[in-house]
């Protein structure tokens, strides 16, 4: 890798059906907030050049659907990622919850093990202060057991707040990944080299 070439990312956005995933890359892509739109059927795609550590990054978003009954159409498009954002819906601690098994698709579903992913806690402009407190205790302690988990993988795990709808830390946490990535294959070469 060198200064100046462009890197294909592709990433993915999961968690269950609702927790905001198309609106998370609607507010990346700068195409503003939608209340109402369609649940997303199998998967959708988009992509967004940036500069990430003086790197030209083409982000390949894909923002898998959320319901069961597309878990078997969903690790297809796992197949080739560098990268996730797994999405809880602050106000429905059920999601958070599920992220485990999310974790485990993701795993299983790139063909090469775990890569870099951030566990994001959306719909936070809905969370009154004393309950972001609680729900962040709560990830915190389960970021934890995931750096635990994958210590050896060249990658930590790191939990961001984030509004698609106010457009809170939503850019940051793209281009974050998007550090974290590149920091990661990086990592992988050297330890390929040694």
């Amino acid at each position: 890798m060198s200064y100046g070439q462009k890197l294909f990312l592709k990433v993915i956005l999961a968690g269950e059906a609702e927790v905001g995933k198309t609106s998370l890359r609607h507010s990346y892509l700068g195409e503003g907030f939608v209340k109402n739109h369609l649940q997303t059927i199998g998967a959708d795609f988009a992509s967004l050049s940036k500069t990430v550590k003086d790197y030209n990054v083409l982000f390949q978003i894909w923002d898998v659907a959320g319901q069961d009954i597309f878990e078997n159409v969903r690790m297809m498009y796992y197949k080739g990622s560098l990268g996730a954002l797994m999405v809880f819906d602050a106000t429905k601690i059920a999601t958070f919850r599920a992220l485990s098994c999310w974790i485990k698709e993701l795993e299983k579903g790139t063909e090469r093990g775990i890569v870099p992913f951030f566990i994001l806690g959306n719909k936070m402009d809905l969370v009154t202060p004393a309950k972001k407190a609680k729900l962040k205790a709560e990830v915190t302690k389960y970021i934890a057991t995931l750096n635990k988990k994958y210590s050896d993988k060249g990658f930590t795990v790191e939990y961001i707040e984030t509004s698609a709808k106010t457009g809170e830390s939503v850019h940051s946490a793209f281009e974050k990944l998007g550090v974290k990535i590149i920091d990661y294959i990086q990592h992988r070469k050297k330890m390929r080299g040694r």
